[in-house]
């Protein structure tokens, strides 16, 4: 057997099974999206980590070092915003090709720092070594009060579920930059929403400071896949209303030139950094007040766990497809 034949999800629990017990301070570990350590006066501490490669990740034939920066930035803190928490000091390890142009570094730490500091973050270390590709990993420290920490585990039957922002752009714009052809007047912007994504700490904070979201995970991977990780944390089925999925306002149109529906972007397209969290029904129309500038849509509810992952279509119901980005996958 491969790794090819368990993909990432299956190599992530064999590592979870080989490890010892995690300790009493450990509240969560293995399995969420970031780590979570019992502090002190009721803090938490909040651990992740992010690489991305080249070839894997991404291409500089059509990303930037800045924006690539960015980027790398962003992937952690939205780990960071999806548990309500706030970020504090980050790590930069790089592996850089010997033929890198000291400009280009100069680029992507330019990246990384503009969104940091845009975010209250501070680069205080990390490591450089050679490498034949290459590879940026950050490693990132943030904190949240125990009452405000929300995981991926407490969704409910009878919960609603709710997404912020628009979902199918980053892929989208992922599309029209391999493309390699003229981008579609107007097009500049969703092509910005792929390359240099705003992660959602501000708003998760409203939330977690005014309302009890029951579960919460940042769409990294594509929507339908990350509600499978939230449905499976928590032990619930789920339901999407996919009349209701908001499709970022250029996507439609950016589709029809790709040839593909909008609604493959926003359910199965990756790194759109949105939150999709749980609420009980009587707290949606405070959120959707609460988030009126960034947006907020009601796209489903939770359903008992023998009803499975749904998705619904003028009333229809039928089993929602999961797929999404997996490491090692065929």
């Amino acid at each position: 057997m491969k790794l090819r034949d368990i993909g990432e999800f299956g190599l992530i629990d064999l590592i979870k099974r080989g490890l010892p017990s995690q300790g009493e301070k450990v509240l969560v570990g293995i399995g969420d999206d970031t780590a979570v350590i019992r502090g002190e006066g009721g803090n938490c501490l909040l651990f992740t980590c992010d690489a991305l490669v080249a070839g894997v990740h991404f291409d500089l034939s059509y990303t930037p070092y800045r924006e690539l920066g960015w980027k790398a930035m962003a992937a952690n803190l939205s780990d960071i915003a999806s548990m309500g928490g706030i970020p504090g000091y980050a790590l930069v390890s790089l592996c850089l090709p010997s033929s890198t142009a000291p400009t280009e570094v100069e680029e992507l730490y330019r990246g990384m720092r503009e969104l940091s500091e845009r975010l209250g973050v501070r680069i205080v270390g990390g490591d450089t070594v050679s490498s034949p590709v290459l590879m940026i990993s950050l490693a990132l420290i943030g904190e949240v009060r125990k009452e405000h920490l929300v995981t991926r585990s407490g969704a409910k039957p009878g919960d609603s579920l709710l997404v912020t922002g628009t979902l199918g752009g980053s892929e989208v714009g992922l599309e029209l930059l391999k493309g390699k052809r003229s981008l579609p007047k107007g097009m500049e912007e969703i092509v910005r929403r792929h390359l240099a994504p705003m992660p959602r700490l501000k708003e998760a904070r409203i939330l977690v400071e005014n309302l009890k979201p029951s579960a919460m995970i940042d769409i990294s991977d594509g929507l339908a896949l990350d509600l499978s990780h939230l449905a499976a944390e928590s032990g619930v089925g789920a339901e999407i209303w996919k009349e209701r999925i908001p499709l970022h306002p250029q996507a439609e149109e950016a589709a029809r030139f790709l040839g593909k529906s909008p609604y493959d972007f926003a359910l199965y397209g990756g790194e759109d950094y949105e939150l999709l969290f749980t609420l009980s029904p009587d707290q949606v129309q405070k959120a959707k007040e609460l988030l009126r500038e960034t947006g907020l849509t009601l796209i489903g509810q939770i359903l008992p766990a023998e009803e499975g992952l749904v998705i619904s279509e003028e009333g229809r119901r039928s089993p929602l497809v999961v797929r999404g980005y997996n490491h090692f996958s065929k």
